[in-house]
């Protein structure tokens, strides 16, 4: 698969549709992040949420004490997530592609974002320029999902939908088995000036190995990995086929 060098913007025309889907899987999150990372960091600490949405672990991290850089490629995410997280700093920038010296004590990434990279060479890259920003002795957790757990459930063709007072949405998921490549058809109905407006986008996952995960960290040079189920290990029950990783530069 030829590298892309542009950054995904499809994420423009839902994030506010994505902003109004709750706080209780950020709230999960954050427990999680508690018991894997933020102990084992300074109160003060500097974290860069790498795929930060719209604000919301960042929010939830400043409140904590901590300083927060949020990085994501959709402006119209980090147009919310600048409401929603006063005090953090936002970069609009790919995982693919940042480059940022040696400044933080821990990064994170909570949202599955490096399933819409689709190579793993990209993946590597992606994962170079998180080691590239932290802090010796710095730690990194993330979230994705794995091959292995989550092939059964993308292989069913589902569909899911949401209706509010002014969004609606649905999304229609089919399964590529050959490439591991799960793709989300999201129709989206906006009430803007008392008009419906309809927008169509495609997003697409890669289902990745966790041995492939795990050659990737060890590639760029991560240490002390560790990976834990977030169904069987942590006892997420929402989250079947998810991974957590956690690993040190």
């Amino acid at each position: 698969m030829t590298p892309s060098t542009k950054r995904n913007t499809n994420h423009n025309t839902i994030a506010s549709m994505y902003d109004s889907k709750g706080t209780e899987r950020h709230d999960i999150a954050l427990e999680c992040l508690d018991e894997l990372l933020l102990q084992h960091i300074p109160k003060d600490s500097h974290i860069i949420d790498i795929g930060c949405g719209t604000g919301q672990m960042a929010q939830r991290l400043l409140k904590r004490g901590y300083k927060v850089t949020g990085l994501d490629p959709s402006e119209g995410m980090l147009q919310c997530a600048r409401k929603n997280a006063l005090g953090a700093e936002f970069i609009l920038e790919d995982a693919r592609f940042f480059k940022l010296s040696p400044t933080f004590h821990a990064a994170i990434a909570t949202d599955v974002v490096f399933n819409y990279i689709l190579s793993i060479q990209e993946l590597v890259d992606a994962l170079q320029n998180v080691y590239n920003s932290l802090l010796q002795k710095g730690i990194f957790a993330f979230e994705l999902y794995l091959h292995e757990l989550c092939e059964s459930n993308w292989s069913v063709k589902d569909s899911g939908g949401r209706a509010q007072d002014n969004n609606a949405w649905i999304s229609i998921y089919s399964y590529d088995k050959k490439n591991k490549i799960l793709q989300k058809d999201t129709t989206r109905f906006q009430l803007i000036d008392e008009t419906w407006q309809r927008e169509d986008r495609t997003f697409l996952l890669k289902a990745y190995s966790a041995t492939e995960v795990q050659s990737a960290l060890e590639k760029v040079g991560f240490t002390g990995i560790r990976m834990l189920e977030l169904k069987r290990d942590l006892g997420i029950e929402k989250e079947d086929g998810r991974a957590c990783f956690i690993c040190r530069r």
